[in-house]
């Protein structure tokens, strides 16, 4: 009996050795990560986010720091990958912004928000860190759970609407009898068409435009 627990014992230890060694190896593959990433050592950008953590957590500046945090980052890895042309990245930074921006939209509402949520801040600093994290997959679950389903429902609508706009400007703005009456007005004040000698390319341009609603 004794022999067992002993073993028993001695397996628990082995096994929160093992848990340990696995919690470190991937803290250094989280810092060594964020280093390939950023160029900046993962511990300074880990205590980065820990003090604007802090300081959202105390009410100070908490929505310029969350709106910093959200924006500096990704803004800054969001024009590498157009420059790299890198598509998987563009996905994730696309998904990203599509986020933030909703971000942006309840953040009108903050006040009242802030009052029913007095954490709204610092769970909206977490999720945006979530997002952007080198290793963290939060946009591509954001996107596959939520946006992927939410445009697949509203697709047909909003194609709809784009056409009715179109089809608006196409009937009132970009049409003969507006563009006759443009040159017309523009006449009687400069004495001449502002469509013609180094303006002609302001014509052209209107005319593109129009064929392209057509």
């Amino acid at each position: 009996m004794d022999k067992k627990e002993k073993e028993i014992k001695k397996n628990k230890r082995g096994r929160k050795k093992k848990e340990l060694i696995s919690l470190v190896d991937k803290w250094n593959e989280q810092m060594n990560l964020i280093y390939e990433k950023t160029g900046i050592k993962g511990i300074y950008v880990i205590f980065f986010l820990i003090g604007a953590i802090i300081f959202v957590y105390f009410n100070i500046f908490e929505n310029l720091i969350t709106n910093l945090v959200g924006t500096v980052y990704p803004a800054f890895w969001t024009i590498k990958s157009i420059e790299l042309k890198n598509k998987n990245d563009l996905k994730k930074w696309l998904t990203y912004w599509i986020v933030f921006g909703v971000f942006i939209i309840i953040d009108f509402f903050n006040i009242i928000i802030v009052k029913i949520f007095p954490f709204y801040f610092l769970m909206k600093i977490f999720f945006l860190i979530w997002l952007f994290m080198p290793g963290s997959n939060g946009c591509t679950i954001v996107y596959n759970i939520f946006i992927k389903r939410i445009f697949s429902s509203v697709e047909d609508s909003v194609d709809l609407y784009a056409d009715n706009i179109k089809n608006f400007t196409n009937e009132h703005i970009f049409n003969d009898d507006n563009f006759k009456k443009l040159k017309t007005f523009t006449e009687g004040f400069t004495g001449s068409s502002p469509f013609e000698g180094e303006n002609k390319e302001k014509e052209d341009t209107f005319n593109n435009q129009k064929n392209l609603n057509n």
